[in-house]
């Protein structure tokens, strides 16, 4: 629906709300007609010019520029607000505020959102830049050197066995079985003690033979326990020089292969 409106030339719109108030109510438009005074063309303008400071249009004002245009041919036509900012591509507020703000993603950084400044806020681009890692190495894992075990065709005798091991404990193994270096040590000489004479009378006292029972009972178990840890030693001895042999044969294979490579890379190497 239309309705034409005749229009004073001499009409001088305000500069906050103009385009709003005519679209929306072009009927409330005041009329003025030519026969207006110079009193009110003043009070209208000064009117405008306590309004001006209000708005917040920072152009040039109006009334500044000549609008050619005749009076009598101009009318004022009926134009829907929604109508007119959806031909300008401008949002409504009622849209605006209608439509959600897309969800950003709290672990994200402010380097992986990127925000388009030319598109409006709710058509911003979310982009997730994921770092490129390093491709994983098959780094082998760490190696006891206590499990490793060399292929030795060693077989004990079972008589030394037999003197290496604790009566009713577990058969020595001499594979297994580690020393340290404290009973790895030197040992010294023990010489024997010099011979006391006892009399005969002390001989008849029973207390004298229970003290010499003890000594004796000592020195037997201090002589077994050298004897079986002497024995451990030595067969744990030839043990490791067995594997010792049969590692040395393996390194100078080792190393004849190293040899070998080494050789043929120097080849290619030189071309």
């Amino acid at each position: 629906m239309s309705r034409s409106v005749l229009m004073n030339p001499t009409f001088l719109p305000p500069t906050h709300g103009v385009l709003k108030s005519l679209l929306e109510k072009p009927t409330g438009l005041p009329l003025r007609h030519e026969g207006f005074g110079k009193e009110e063309k003043a009070k209208s303008l000064d009117d405008e010019v306590s309004a001006a400071p209000q708005s917040a249009f920072l152009g040039p004002t109006l009334w500044d520029k000549t609008l050619a245009y005749d009076g009598d041919s101009f009318q004022l036509e009926y134009m829907d607000l929604e109508e007119f900012l959806s031909e300008n591509g401008i949002p409504s507020s009622e849209q605006s505020h209608q439509q959600p703000l897309p969800p950003v993603l709290p672990s994200q950084t402010p380097s992986s959102v990127i925000t388009s400044t030319a598109m409006p806020p709710h058509r911003c681009v979310l982009n997730t830049v994921q770092p490129v890692l390093p491709p994983q190495r098959d780094t082998p894992s760490p190696i006891d050197p206590e499990s490793i075990q060399v292929a030795v065709s060693y077989e004990p005798d079972p008589a030394d066995l037999a003197m290496s091991s604790v009566p009713g404990q577990e058969m020595f193994d001499p594979r297994k079985r580690r020393f340290t270096e404290e009973e790895l040590k030197p040992q010294p000489m023990i010489k024997k003690a010099r011979k006391v004479f006892t009399p005969d009378e002390m001989k008849q006292d029973e207390k004298y033979w229970v003290r010499r029972r003890k000594n004796n009972m000592a020195a037997k178990r201090s002589r077994d326990a050298r004897r079986l840890k002497e024995n451990q030693i030595a067969v744990r001895a030839s043990f490791l020089e067995k594997e010792n042999s049969a590692l040395r044969q393996e390194v100078a294979q080792l190393r004849k292969e190293v040899g070998r490579c080494r050789n043929i890379m120097a080849k290619y190497e030189s071309l």
